[in-house]
């Protein structure tokens, strides 16, 4: 039996530990999002059932803050949050108008998500030019 590291051939442009740090973030957000789907709706005034709720923005949190957490120099899902990014981007837009009551922290959120966005982009960019060596001699 042979077991194999992988490491990194040429030096990450950017700390993994700042990957893991967004990884970690993920999960904090998925479980706001997974046990308590209500306060997040009512943070920010959305009208879905909590399962939906917990299904678009809990568990796709959790899901790439585990993997990032597991290895934070997975760039492949670097860009599935950048993907998750422009999804909230989108429904918090649509929370930003006159009906919604909670328009205000609907718009903060937006700041922060744009701010995030920016800096998983960042992130994934350069996680993607790292080479990478799975341990075969080949």
């Amino acid at each position: 039996m042979r077991l194999s590291t992988d490491r990194v051939r040429a030096p990450p442009a950017i700390s993994p530990t700042l990957s893991m740090n967004i990884g970690m973030t993920a999960i904090g957000l998925g479980i706001w999002g997974m046990m308590f789907p209500k306060h997040v709706a009512r943070t920010l005034g959305v009208r879905a059932p909590a399962p939906v709720v917990q299904a678009l923005f809990g568990l796709r949190e959790l899901w790439t803050g585990y993997a990032l957490a597991g290895d934070p120099t997975k760039s492949g899902m670097l860009w599935a949050r950048v993907a998750g990014d422009l999804f909230d981007i989108a429904v918090l837009k649509g929370l930003d108008n006159r009906r919604n009551p909670k328009r205000g922290t609907a718009r903060a959120a937006l700041g922060v998500v744009l701010a995030v966005t920016a800096l998983d982009v960042i992130t994934a960019v350069r996680m993607s030019n790292v080479q990478r060596n799975c341990g075969d001699d080949r």
